[in-house]
């Protein structure tokens, strides 16, 4: 994990708060970081893969469209004042060139510029349509609400795309330095602008499995995108199929899952070859064309990296007579 927890105490360090209210790791995660590589190449903060070229923010994602309609709340991460705002465009994926043409100059989509007291100046990008709740000139204070995670400009998933700037320069959180000064090969050399807190909900929402679970058939990714997880293993399915759905995988990464049968035996079992690149969005299933039985399934769903498990999670589904 890498969003900035440096020991070398720099002045501006920790005055951001949590971005977020809701469960960090389980329904909101780190998708993307700031570009640090100055040409054609793109390079994290801390010198890995989760960014893309010329990528300027923080990005921290829902799961679906279906949980922008369950409004989730983007936070003020400090004391100051809105400079101005825009609402009213849709929420929707882009999927194609055309929909890319359709917010040429819109691609915040609806979105907030704030002014903070300490001289930082944060732009928030893709919130939810109709969901801003301040205006140009208000005081905002640290926890404040100030609307809801969409999909709305040119958003390819549903987050908040947050901007950091000072004296008219992108700075990155998870370090405190410039994009100019180049990405960091030790994290102990980070000043996160980030306070306690938010570095710990970080931490919690940097995990490269969003969901794991069970279902009676494959599931489709661009499917899960717009509806969510498919629905659960039941009685009268045709096959057992254990998912899991990723962020953030990198080169070499390997997918093991594990699918067990209500009597303790093992359904099914695979591990994936090396993934050949990294991979910012990716979903793996492995089961069998067989109909559960009744009682209580259970997957596991590891991602091995480096001889060792970079992320694990595990769910159960019962499954009636």
């Amino acid at each position: 994990m890498s969003l900035g927890c440096g020991a070398s105490g720099a002045a501006l360090a920790g005055e951001f708060g949590v971005p977020l209210d809701c469960r960090p790791g389980i329904e909101c995660f780190v998708q993307q970081q700031p570009d640090f590589d100055p040409g054609p190449g793109a390079a994290d903060p801390f010198c890995g893969s989760k960014t893309y070229d010329g990528h300027d923010g923080t990005d921290i994602r829902v799961l679906s469209m279906a949980d922008v309609k369950r409004n989730v709340p983007v936070l003020a991460l400090g004391d100051g004042r809105v400079l101005r705002g825009r609402d009213g465009l849709p929420d929707r994926l882009v999927k194609s060139p055309a929909d890319r043409a359709d917010v040429a100059d819109r691609e915040c989509g609806n979105g907030l510029v704030v002014a903070l007291q300490s001289g930082f100046e944060l732009q928030y990008c893709h919130l939810g349509q109709g969901s801003i709740r301040v205006k140009s000139g208000d005081a905002v204070a640290a926890g404040d609400v100030l609307g809801m995670v969409g999909a709305s400009g040119n958003a390819q998933f549903p987050h908040v795309h947050v901007t950091v700037r000072k004296d008219g320069a992108v700075v990155d959180p998870a370090t405190g330095r410039p994009l100019s000064a180049g990405c960091l090969d030790t994290p102990e050399e980070a000043a996160p602008l980030w306070n306690d807190a938010a570095i710990d909900w970080l931490k919690a929402a940097d995990d490269p499995i969003l969901a794991v679970g069970l279902a009676g058939a494959p599931p489709v990714y661009d499917r899960m995108v717009e509806t969510g997880p498919p629905p659960a293993l039941k009685s009268g399915d045709t096959a057992t199929v254990g998912w899991g759905w990723f962020a953030n995988l990198v080169a070499g990464d390997r997918i093991h899952i594990v699918v067990t049968a209500p009597d303790g035996s093992v359904f099914s079992q695979s591990t994936s070859e090396p993934l050949p690149r990294a991979k910012a969005a990716f979903m793996q299933f492995a089961g069998r064309n067989r109909a559960p039985s009744p009682g209580t399934y259970n997957v596991l769903v590891e991602v091995l990296r480096d001889g060792g498990v970079a992320g694990r999670k595990e769910t159960s589904v019962a499954v009636g007579g």
